[in-house]
């Protein structure tokens, strides 16, 4: 029984260590550089609709 809990516990410490480290490659970013990134990639977006012929307000 000893065995079985600690087994357990080290599974939960496990997934929990994989859960962090997740979240923190997920917050790396800050977000005004996000926003930043964000911007760029829209001006490029539209300028390729405006070329395609795509008009908007």
């Amino acid at each position: 029984m000893e065995q079985r809990i600690k087994t357990e516990m080290d599974n939960i410490s496990h997934r929990l260590t994989q859960r962090i480290k997740e979240l923190a490659e997920r917050y790396e970013t800050p977000l005004p550089e996000l926003t930043v990134e964000v911007g760029e990639l829209e001006k490029k977006v539209n300028a390729h609709l405006e070329k395609m012929g795509f008009v908007w307000k």
